[in-house]
């Protein structure tokens, strides 16, 4: 090639690459242009969903776009996830990260990895988790229950919002600690944990606030948490470490799209969401269900994923509960 030849070549590429860098640079300054999916790992109900929505309601006039909120339940959120990770990463299909997608993955076989897979935007809140039974059952207490269940084994029925979860986990490990033999029943969110409960398909559920509502009116008894300190909702209602059974646990909910998303629109839709972390009903909605607020920025929250990742593997490992 000619020394002219090489110049021409050169200087195209170069005009190219900055005409592609100011379109894509325009494309991101008028984002979004369209509406938004929202792709939530659980069933409609759920403290995930209704939290989502609140917030997603709040962030769409800040965008200026509508955020639709799609339920692909499933799996402890991981088919959620896994559809995710398919989507393009324009930013127009973002969806929720919780620990139960991060447990998945440890679990059990699922199509990504949470550490490398989803662009992480931002964290919101945690959930509030324990253990309740229908007001009209005889066990008045948590100790009173795992009584019952270690003369009964096979008799008690439990139920939480999918496989792999950490409702799961945790009652597994403490089956594996007091020798219970219990029988676990899935579903594909909180909202439905709950109803099969309501409805006497199953003794006891362990769960996130779903339980709450009806703890107040009197259908419901909660008989402890499995977090790391007591409830201030519920300050009589023991933690399962004050029990002695050494065992607590602590969570996450936050928003993440496909790998990739360019920063601008990441730092959009951080943007949005932030802001209205101080809106009056996304407050209200969060508080109603007992969740605390938990901002992190997209580092942030990235680093939790991978420390809960890390945390959370090494003990499935341990209890010998992942399944091929």
């Amino acid at each position: 090639m000619k020394k002219g030849s090489v110049i021409v070549w050169t200087a195209t590429i170069l005009l190219t690459t900055v005409i592609s860098l100011t379109v894509l640079q325009t494309a991101w300054a008028q984002y979004p242009i369209k509406p938004i999916t929202f792709m939530v790992g659980w069933a409609v109900g759920g403290s995930t969903d209704v939290t989502i929505r609140a917030l997603s309601e709040a962030a769409s006039k800040f965008l200026g776009q509508p955020i639709v909120v799609l339920n692909k339940p499933g799996g402890g959120s991981a088919v959620g996830l896994a559809l995710l990770k398919n989507e393009k990463p324009d930013g127009y299909t973002i969806g929720n990260i919780s620990l139960a997608g991060i447990l998945s993955q440890h679990m059990r076989k699922v199509p990504y990895d949470v550490t490398q897979d989803f662009t992480p935007i931002m964290r919101y809140g945690d959930y509030t988790m324990g253990v309740a039974v229908r007001a009209d059952s005889p066990w008045k207490t948590f100790r009173e229950l795992i009584e019952y269940a270690k003369a009964n084994p096979g008799k008690i029925k439990y139920s939480t919002s999918g496989p792999g979860t950490l409702h799961h986990l945790v009652m597994e490990a403490l089956a594996l600690q007091e020798k219970i033999k219990w029988t676990h029943i899935p579903f594909e969110g909180g909202h439905p944990a709950t109803t099969a409960l309501l409805g006497g398909h199953v003794d006891v559920e362990a769960c996130s606030s779903e339980w709450k509502p009806h703890v107040e009116s009197g259908t419901l008894r909660l008989l402890s948490t499995y977090m790391p300190e007591r409830l201030t909702k519920y300050p009589d209602i023991p933690t399962w470490v004050e029990l002695g059974y050494k065992i607590s646990a602590s969570s996450l909910v936050g928003i993440v799209g496909p790998k990739g998303i360019p920063g601008p629109i990441v730092d959009k839709l951080h943007e949005a969401y932030k802001q209205e972390l101080d809106n009056p009903e996304f407050r209200k909605t969060m508080h109603t269900l007992d969740m605390p607020i938990v901002y992190r920025d997209p580092e942030g929250l990235a680093k939790d994923i991978k420390e809960l990742s890390d945390q959370w593997g090494k003990l499935i490992n341990q209890l010998g509960l992942r399944k091929e």
